[in-house]
């Protein structure tokens, strides 16, 4: 459970590696959410779609190779499987984190480069650098403040935002522009390069694009 808050969303100007499209600006969440302790597993996603399109193989590695689509082609199985279970709570519903959410939970109330401080070393999260090559268990890493593993590393995690460059603007529960040539999924993965894993660091695809380093989280909000 993330409790409702107000963050600093984005970049400040100094810090190495930003990009032009991380302005930063002050974001309101006006509701809790919950949000995955962990990536979906292989195991998880398998038992739902029948299928594993993964490349790392392993019932608690993170599932892998998945594009926005297959996402949420899962969550809607998972979301008709606990309706008929009357698990979900009412008003609430399974969805990809909006950016905003996604990065409120990372941070975790922490203004740093990572959640963790300003540098990142094998110990920190899953990387380039860290020498292994593929995904980890996932918790294998220690969790951030709040109790989340792996928002730093491991694979990169879909959001549902389309991109738009962010603006120095105040935003409250910010959910994207309506519409968009590219997705957008934070985080990074094993096979990125350090600072590639920052918090406010955007990667920008297209929905359909998949690669073996590229997974989700769940997160069930109103």
């Amino acid at each position: 459970w993330v409790n409702p808050g107000t963050f600093l969303m984005g970049s400040p100007a100094s810090e190495e590696f930003r990009a032009v499209d991380e302005t930063q600006h002050s974001v309101t969440l006006t509701k809790g959410y919950w949000l995955g302790k962990y990536e979906v597993t292989q195991a998880l996603y398998e038992q739902l779609i029948g299928t594993n399109p993964s490349r790392f193989k392993g019932p608690n590695l993170p599932v892998d190779t998945i594009n926005w689509w297959k996402a949420t082609q899962f969550l809607q199985a998972l979301k008709t499987r606990e309706t008929a279970e009357n698990r979900i709570p009412t008003g609430f519903n399974y969805v990809l984190p909006t950016e905003a959410q996604w990065e409120y939970a990372c941070r975790s109330g922490t203004t740093t480069t990572f959640n963790f401080g300003t540098t990142i070393k094998p110990e920190n999260a899953l990387f380039k650098e860290s020498g292994t090559s593929g995904t980890q268990v996932v918790g294998s890493y220690p969790p951030n403040a709040w109790g989340f593993h792996d928002l730093h590393g491991n694979v990169r995690e879909w959001t549902s935002n389309w991109h738009a460059n962010f603006t120095s603007d105040p935003a409250t529960d910010p959910t994207g522009p309506v519409s968009g040539t590219n997705g957008v999924n934070r985080g990074g993965g094993w096979s990125n390069l350090g600072h590639g894993l920052r918090t406010a660091k955007r990667s920008v695809v297209t929905r359909g694009y998949n690669k073996d380093n590229l997974g989700f989280r769940l997160c069930l909000s109103q």
